[in-house]
């Protein structure tokens, strides 16, 4: 697998990252907080302090660390949030806090200051470092319990601590209803913010946790919570203006007030938090009593509606689930690019980066998939290319069987040949220094038909349905179109690859049920030739025809200036349906038909009746015209075979073809779409 990942890596294009530094203070190069849409973080925990770098020398503790922070940026992440404090401790000399087990098994001094050689090694790797700490838990078994009972600190703050139980756990938490310990939790934030470089200070969702004071209304909890973090966000403004504190809080927007987390204030007021950070924990396939929803994307547009003052808002991926087996959340074992789907959907929401949870599942075979979806995903969002140093067009597809391809560039096929397998979403984005405007595109998806214009890195076609694409159509907008031409050729089953299109021309085999299996896609100076070829790029039927034949009853149906009908044995047309097929372009076809007995019928259209069945009444003349869009671009022609006349001249556009007044029964009719001019 490790071996596969390399291979993906070289076969993806490499993000190049702009980071933004200050003055060096002290000897340590500060990596300045980010504007919105910079975060790609990684939560390092506790789990994972204890597993990497626990009771190591001086030397090994560097020598670990810098192969994590290594694993973080090889993953295209900029930003590590580490446990500094997760159980009353601290992973740095503390005057509050013992050290922390997970640093120091013996709570002993390990010799050097852990938190000082996080924080410079971060930033001497381009990394922002948030110190990441839990305010209020003490302990969250009776291992741990016992362990924080056995310092002096335990006697110390004994009078502002809750012992609860959690299961068949003894538990230990600083009382959020106490000024005690919202001044012991302010110090020690003040203490790492005073005494280390740290980018931010970073709140989990600990909080008002179950079994604990559960009694307790809601607003109250809020109340003390609120005390804390608007006593913290004051604190560490005192001490440097520039260091953020933000907080990520439960996904569960109900479940996070529960546990006193005031989220509407915090995201509605000045002066409690700089950022959030929600526990998005879910999938877009997960199962409920009435059906299954789309529950990321709920939660997302349930955070962002809350987002009242346009906070950075960032959201936290669930890692620690890909590949999970669950009856109820079901997208993470159907489905290898949950992650980079919803990396996506935030983004096309407006939020400004996110955090994956956690550090352990960077280097597990089941991850290895998602990781490489997600990071094609980071390369097609940040838009790393620029002018003429990078690619001019990037694209990314999910392919059957294979997930989300690496991001491929001016005119790299993408997809795959000769292995029949459909693409089934796409998605693109342009490089920079190209001007003002940007990409847009659609996609023809099986049972669904032309899907709605998407653009700029925006995922068009589906996941997770094993439905194939049949035909794309993509155009450049604004000032880039006026400077480049956008070309697109596409592979398709049976028919290999076609001709170039361009410019919002369609291209693929749209109404013949044939699967895309690649594309290629380059743009191209306005004046220069085309790639190749740009004649056969679709190949559609665009009119579909069945009629009503006396003793045969409806007929299959006709494409296309196919004969509809019969010629040579008398028989008449009673009834006629016909529809546009493949709705490249918004407009109907309506017609008419003069009946027996009934002389000319009202217009009907989109495979609607006209004439009889059941009544033995001939059709002896008809009238057919398109509407809106589809007439601007297609005439339509048609001409009948008709008693005694055989095959009569072509016609178009609404004029009448066959007879009236004369008793001719039509006997066979032809239906075709031609471009205008």
């Amino acid at each position: 697998m490790k071996y596969n990942r390399i291979i993906a890596h070289i076969l993806s294009l490499i993000m190049v990252l702009s980071l933004v530094c200050a003055t060096p203070d002290d000897s340590i190069m500060r990596v300045k907080a980010q504007s919105k849409s910079d975060v790609k973080a990684c939560w390092v925990s506790y789990q994972d302090i204890n597993a990497v770098l626990k009771d190591k020398s001086e030397a090994d503790f560097k020598s670990a660390l810098n192969i994590m922070y290594d694993n973080i940026i090889d993953h295209k992440m900029d930003t590590v949030i580490m446990h500094v404090r997760a159980m009353g401790d601290a992973m740095y000399p503390s005057s509050y806090y013992p050290w922390s087990t997970y640093i120091s098994s013996d709570r002993g001094n390990p010799g050097y200051d852990p938190l000082k050689i996080m924080v410079e090694l971060a930033h001497a790797k381009g990394l922002r470092f948030e110190a990441w700490v839990n305010p209020y838990r003490i302990s969250l078994s009776n291992t741990t319990t016992n362990s924080f009972k056995a310092t002096e600190y335990y006697s110390k703050y004994s009078s502002y601590i809750i012992e609860y139980e959690s299961g068949e756990q003894t538990c230990l938490v600083l009382d959020p209803s106490k000024q005690e310990a919202r001044d012991l939790i302010t110090n020690g934030v003040m203490e790492i913010v005073s005494n280390y470089q740290v980018d931010a200070i970073h709140f989990d969702d600990y909080f008002y946790v179950s079994g604990m004071m559960d009694q307790l209304p809601e607003a109250t909890k809020k109340e003390n919570v609120n005390k804390l973090v608007k006593q913290v966000y004051g604190a560490i403004k005192s001490v440097n203006p520039d260091c953020l504190f933000g907080i990520s809080p439960a996904g569960n927007l109900s479940n996070a007030r529960a546990q006193g987390a005031d989220i509407d204030t915090w995201l509605s007021q000045d002066g409690y938090v700089d950022y959030i950070m929600p526990q998005i924990y879910w999938s877009d396939n997960y199962k409920t009593g009435s059906g299954n929803v789309a529950m990321f994307t709920n939660r997302c547009n349930e955070w962002k509606a809350i987002n009242t003052k346009d906070k950075p808002i960032y959201v936290g991926l669930a890692l620690y689930r890909v590949g999970e087996k669950s009856e109820i959340d079901l997208g993470w074992s159907s489905s290898s690019d949950n992650l980079a789907r919803q990396y996506q959907i935030a983004h096309n929401l407006g939020y400004d980066g996110f955090g994956l949870f956690r550090y352990e599942w960077l280097n597990m075979d089941v991850s290895a998939t998602e990781l490489i979806n997600l990071e094609s995903q980071i390369d097609i969002i940040e838009g790393k290319y620029s002018g003429d140093n990078g690619a001019l067009i990037s694209y990314t597809t999910h392919v059957q069987d294979y997930g989300w391809q690496s991001t491929k560039s001016d005119g790299v096929l993408s997809g795959t040949t000769g292995e029949a397998k459909r693409l089934e979403a796409i998605s693109i984005s342009l490089g920079k220094g190209l001007g003002t405007g940007g990409v847009t595109y659609r996609t023809h998806c099986q049972d669904y038909g032309w899907l709605p214009w998407v653009s700029d890195g925006s995922l068009s076609g589906t996941t997770g349905e094993a439905k194939r694409i049949e035909a794309i159509q993509i155009k450049l907008t604004g000032e880039i179109s006026k400077n480049y031409d956008i070309y697109y050729r596409v592979h398709a089953q049976d028919y290999g690859w076609l001709d170039w299109a361009s410019n919002g021309e369609a291209a693929g085999t749209a109404t013949y049920s044939k699967r895309l299996e690649a594309i290629q896609i380059v743009l191209v100076e306005k004046g220069d030739d085309a790639p190749g070829n740009t004649e056969a790029h679709y190949i559609t039927r665009t009119i579909a025809y069945q009629t009503h034949v006396q003793d045969y009853g409806w007929q299959g149906f006709a494409y296309d200036g196919q004969a509809s009908g019969t010629t040579g044995k008398s028989k008449r047309l009673e009834g006629i349906k016909i529809k546009l097929t493949d709705g490249l372009y918004e407009g109907n076809v309506i017609y008419r038909t003069h009946c027996q007995d009934y002389g000319w019928l009202p217009w009907v259209s989109e495979g609607e009746l006209s004439g009889t069945t059941g009544k033995s009444k001939r059709l002896e003349a008809i009238e057919i015209k398109l509407t809106g869009q589809a007439g601007e671009y297609y005439d339509i022609y048609y001409r009948v075979h008709c008693q005694d006349y055989g095959w009569m001249p072509w016609v178009s556009n609404g004029e009448s073809a066959g007879t009236t007044g004369k008793s001719k029964r039509l006997e066979a009719i032809e239906i075709k779409l031609v471009p205008k001019n």
